[in-house]
């Protein structure tokens, strides 16, 4: 590896993830901990919230939610002025259902000519938001996946250019096998049909590049408890600023109009939304919460993306390479290559004695879909993937 990438890394987890040595932590696909920093920021807020409340009024949180945004929009090669914030990767997936039907009036399109487009094997909040719009008469496609139960994008592609479909939502990668989907050949399918794109990153943002705009992505959703290391009700939507301005919240917060810049007019019920994404936010925000994201982001930005994902790239070798030598060991993942990401599932006889082994020996990982997943981030080593494979090993 790159000799200013590993120090880099190595410097991240000593001064902001001093805690790890406790345990060997491979579950960065179920929850991430939480940098030094931005556990500070939080408890630096609620103590001036308790101990300075006449301070804690003047604190200024619109700064603090525009922070937010800035620090959400250079993660994904987006404008602030795209970026709403919410409490988790569901708000931004409601968010395109409630906007589907609107965005398909506006192109004359009427719902029971249209088809919603998932890939089986998809994380239930994306595929719940959908299935409700059957009511509204929506027709819902659930693809088949492949063999080893992958997206089969090629499929994907073809019903996209049939001309019928709305809505196509993918995540940017499976959560029970760690595919890696190529946003940028669907994406450019979408747009050439006419197709909303609704990108699920909740497991991809931090751990791997994405560039909105590239992709041609609609709206992106994502929580920030994962990958991005932040606490658990913090999260984003992405809206392309297009989409922004033709479309309407189908609810309106108090915050999303423009009475809400100054306290003096709040009485003005009539005034206009937002023109930028802040139209689709709902409600007072959990400002620590949302803060807390923006260090968290900053942090990853710092270390680079790029870097991050060369970095745990490079310390899964040994666990691929002793998954292809054990004769009693399959990869439930994708190979090293373009649809491969951090998250890596290895299949095996006995999985729950296994995953028990692990826990034992304070490995703390997942177990999906009968397969161990394993999901490294910034903050591992690779001499803790070294140990992994010696348990792995014995149980195997």
């Amino acid at each position: 590896m790159n000799p200013t990438i590993l120090t880099a890394v190595q410097d991240v987890r000593a001064v902001e993830f001093p805690h790890l040595d406790e345990c060997t932590f491979l579950n960065a696909a179920s929850f991430g901990p939480l940098p030094r920093r931005t556990r500070a920021a939080v408890e630096g807020m609620l103590r001036m919230r308790e101990e300075q409340p006449g301070r804690f009024a003047e604190f200024d949180f619109v700064e603090a939610l525009e922070r937010c945004r800035r620090a959400a929009a250079s993660l994904i090669g987006a404008s602030s002025h795209e970026i709403a914030l919410g409490p988790n990767t569901s708000f931004g997936l409601y968010l395109a259902a409630s906007l589907l039907p609107q965005a398909c009036r506006v192109d004359g399109r009427a719902p029971q000519e249209t088809t919603i487009l998932v890939s089986d094997r998809e994380f239930p909040a994306n595929v719940l938001p959908w299935m409700g719009l059957r009511r509204l008469g929506f027709r819902l496609e659930i693809a088949t996946t492949d063999e080893r139960g992958f997206p089969r994008e090629e499929a994907l592609v073809e019903r996209v250019g049939r001309g019928d479909v709305a809505l196509l939502a993918v995540s940017s990668v499976q959560f029970a096998s760690g595919y890696r989907s190529d946003l940028r050949r669907l994406g450019a399918a979408c747009r050439e049909a006419g197709t909303l794109f609704v990108v699920d990153a909740i497991q991809s943002a931090g751990a791997l590049p994405i560039d909105v705009r590239a992709c041609s992505i609609d709206i992106l959703a994502c929580g920030g408890q994962k990958w991005l290391c932040a606490p658990q009700g913090s999260g984003f939507a992405y809206v392309r600023r297009e989409l922004c301005a033709r479309l309407e919240p189908p609810l309106r917060g108090w915050l999303a109009v423009t009475s809400s810049e100054d306290f003096g007019s709040l009485l003005d019920y009539d005034a206009p939304l937002f023109d930028d994404a802040r139209r689709f936010e709902l409600g007072s925000p959990a400002i620590q919460d949302q803060l807390a994201l923006a260090h968290s982001i900053e942090l990853l930005l710092e270390v680079g993306v790029d870097n991050i994902e060369a970095h745990t790239r490079e310390i899964l070798e040994p666990l691929h390479e002793w998954i292809g030598a054990a004769a009693r060991a399959r990869l439930a993942s994708p190979a090293p290559g373009a649809a491969a990401s951090p998250i890596t599932c290895v299949a095996l006889p006995e999985p729950d004695a296994a995953f028990e082994r692990l826990a034992r020996a304070r490995v703390v990982c997942a177990l999906r879909e009968g397969v161990l997943r394993f999901s490294p981030h910034l903050y591992n080593t690779r001499d803790e993937i070294d140990a992994l494979v010696r348990i792995l090993d014995e149980v195997a």
